[in-house]
């Protein structure tokens, strides 16, 4: 199986349309065959953001890392009225997500482009909210933590969603080290969602 960040061309029979909710948002998205969790909000993400809903007062200005058809995004906007850019580095993701913002009747406070990681991002945001891609690379993955530090804006934070099983141990370590901080606000069916600040600088 192909990893979804690789890119792959498309027939329109690969294309398909589905609802789910999440927090109480009733949410319609296109998907297609290559991406992740193409039918359905995936337990992580579904994690990430009920967490965030319920435990976080998020506000400013935030990015979706690797925003895959931009379930994180779309719901950060809604229900909270920020504003958010998306980035993912998989073209299809991109235009996935630009026709779902529309979708959901979304036409401000939002900016998608297409990214690896960090490359095309000059902003600096009050909150990065990711499901980061895990399969990458120990290496990849902690260059994204270090990318997402930088972005941030003083009292910024980074909010992101891992396994237990996929390394969360080890990453809440290098958070530690390079944020001063970095909190376990839930953890739910083997997702632990870890929370770290930029204190100032």
């Amino acid at each position: 199986m192909q990893h979804y960040f690789i890119e792959k061309e498309h027939k329109n029979s690969d294309y398909f349309e589905f609802e789910d909710s999440v927090a109480g948002l009733k949410l319609k998205f296109k998907s297609c065959d290559s991406i992740f969790s193409k039918n359905k909000i995936d337990e992580g993400t579904r994690t990430l953001l009920e967490t965030v809903f319920n435990k976080l007062q998020l506000n400013g200005n935030g990015l979706d890392l690797g925003c895959g058809y931009g379930v994180v995004g779309i719901s950060v906007i809604k229900k909270l009225g920020v504003d958010c850019d998306m980035v993912d580095i998989n073209q299809t993701a991109v235009e996935l997500t630009m026709h779902n913002l529309l979708l959901n009747g979304i036409r401000k406070g939002a900016k998608v482009f297409k990214s690896n990681g960090f490359e095309n991002i000059q902003n600096k945001y009050d909150f990065i909210l990711t499901n980061p891609p895990i399969k990458t690379g120990k290496v990849l993955l902690f260059e994204l933590m270090e990318g997402a530090y930088n972005h941030l804006n003083n009292n910024g934070s980074l909010t992101l969603v891992i396994r237990k099983s996929h390394g969360e141990e080890s990453l809440k370590k290098y958070l530690l080290d390079l944020f001063g901080n970095c909190e376990i606000i839930k953890r739910n069916k083997g997702y632990y969602i870890l929370h770290c600040i930029k204190q100032n600088v």
